[in-house]
């Protein structure tokens, strides 16, 4: 069992042998629910495979009920665990998530807790009138170990991944975002990078269903957060409560 209060500021443990969450007295999620295969297929390389039946959780709006003033202003704090495992030759990974450019620079930051999280992006090229394909105008690439943290610019897609042979775990903080239609990739068939098992080695191949794919850009933990005002240091709940404020007015709105 292994307690992750002194990199999250919660009182969570978590059981990597059984792969199960357990929450401390005063801290729960509003709600819980596990991914099914089926929601993440429109996304996969391989789109018949059968197993696993669920892919992965996700804990949605974890706090302390002190600490309610994030909720009330539009923020979630979210706790998601990926397993290790394929998805047929692909990493197991969670749905697409998407952040449109009318918000402001940055949608979304992420910190790891347990394991090591791998974070694909990719940003298409404005598609003109006249054309048919997609095109790719960046792709990004970073792992995060424990207490890491990344920033996510919006008019990015993005998705994450565990590449490792232990489970992750790790959260998100956000703002009015969710999941994406996937009727907006469906010609693609989901991002333009795989990122897959070959010879006992991790992979990155690309999407050939989209027209121009640059080589993915490999960053450092920690890219972006100077950028939004978010400390190293410190865990994203504790900066959470204690920077409501300033985070509604120079982040997400």
């Amino acid at each position: 069992m292994v307690n992750i209060q002194d990199t999250c500021c919660l009182d969570i443990n978590f059981d990597d042998h059984e792969q199960t969450v357990h929450f401390g007295q005063d801290v729960y999620p509003s709600y819980s629910f596990k991914v099914p295969l089926r929601n993440i297929i429109p996304s996969l390389l391989n789109k018949s495979i059968m197993y696993p039946e669920i892919v992965y959780e996700e804990y949605k709006q974890v706090y302390k009920e002190a600490d309610r003033n994030f909720v009330n202003h539009g923020f979630s704090f979210d706790l998601l665990l990926i397993p290790a495992g394929l998805l047929g030759i692909e990493f197991i990974k969670t749905h697409i998530f998407y952040a449109p450019l009318e918000n402001k620079k940055f949608s979304t930051v992420v910190e790891v807790h347990f394991g090591i999280l791998t974070v694909i992006m990719q940003k298409n090229k404005p598609r003109a009138e006249l054309d048919f394909d997609t095109c790719v105008e960046e792709g990004l690439v970073v792992k995060l170990n424990r207490g890491e943290k990344v920033a996510i610019p919006t008019g990015y897609y993005y998705t994450f991944i565990n590449t490792e042979d232990q489970p992750v775990l790790f959260v998100r903080i956000y703002k009015n975002i969710g999941t994406l239609d996937y009727a907006f990739l469906k010609k693609e068939n989901g991002l333009a990078y795989y990122c897959i098992r070959k010879n006992a080695r991790q992979e990155i191949v690309h999407n050939p269903l989209y027209r121009e794919i640059p080589k993915i850009r490999k960053i450092p933990a920690n890219s972006y957060i100077d950028e939004v005002g978010i400390s190293r240091e410190l865990s994203l709940y504790t900066q959470l409560i204690t920077q409501t404020e300033a985070l509604v007015n120079t982040f997400w709105e």
